[in-house]
């Protein structure tokens, strides 16, 4: 009687390996399929990923403006806001606790450009000097996205995933007029990440966000 047992055991037990086999296959294919290959990964995409501590609780550009707008009225009563930029560098994904932010002011009618420095609140005139050519001022109605929202946004196309690739690299943010030939006039911001000779660079529009191709 055993014996029959077990050959009306084996009848049934075969097919049910096959059946699992081919559930495992199944669940690898799908996991092929739907696992975001590593060039996906760095352009982005998927849940939005937390910025380190030190960028999303660091002083952002507008928090470093006044000091320095109240440090070229100073230099210059009409001295204008032109270019604002700030680094970071980073050592085994760690990243500096404090940033410095650079404002360059540029005045009409001396023609002459300061880089004001904000470092912890404190504003000091860097360095002035003359310059031949005009700057187009930053327009503070266009001026909608501080910093934190463009280096989340860098962060979150790619640039998390090219940091956790690279441990140390040097970031920037840089906020500057520029023309457009199609769009005209327009602010945007600049984040780039560099190591070696890899370049993560992302530039949105300064007023809306949104990404800006070339």
């Amino acid at each position: 009687m055993a014996k029959v047992t077990g050959r009306g055991e084996g009848r049934w037990l075969i097919p049910l390996v096959l059946t699992l086999v081919g559930a495992v296959v199944l669940v690898g294919l799908i996991l092929a399929l739907y696992r975001p290959s590593r060039e996906e990964a760095a352009e982005g995409g998927g849940a939005p990923q937390n910025l380190p501590a030190a960028l999303a609780e660091g002083v952002a550009a507008k928090g470093a403006y006044a000091a320095a707008m109240e440090e070229a009225r100073s230099w210059q009563p009409d001295g204008q806001l032109a270019i604002v930029a700030a680094h970071w560098r980073t050592r085994e994904r760690q990243w500096p606790a404090n940033v410095s932010w650079m404002f360059q002011f540029y005045s009409p009618s001396t023609r002459r450009l300061a880089v004001i420095v904000v470092d912890q609140g404190r504003a000091r005139l860097l360095r002035e000097s003359t310059t031949p050519y005009s700057l187009p001022a930053i327009d503070q109605e266009q001026w909608q996205v501080d910093s934190l929202a463009a280096l989340n946004a860098w962060w979150n196309a790619g640039g998390g995933t090219f940091v956790s690739l690279n441990p140390e690299l040097d970031l920037t943010a840089q906020l500057r007029p520029v023309q457009d030939v199609q769009a005209g006039d327009r602010l945007v911001w600049s984040v780039v990440g560099v190591t070696g000779s890899q370049v993560k660079r992302l530039t949105i529009d300064g007023t809306t966000g949104e990404p800006v191709q070339g």
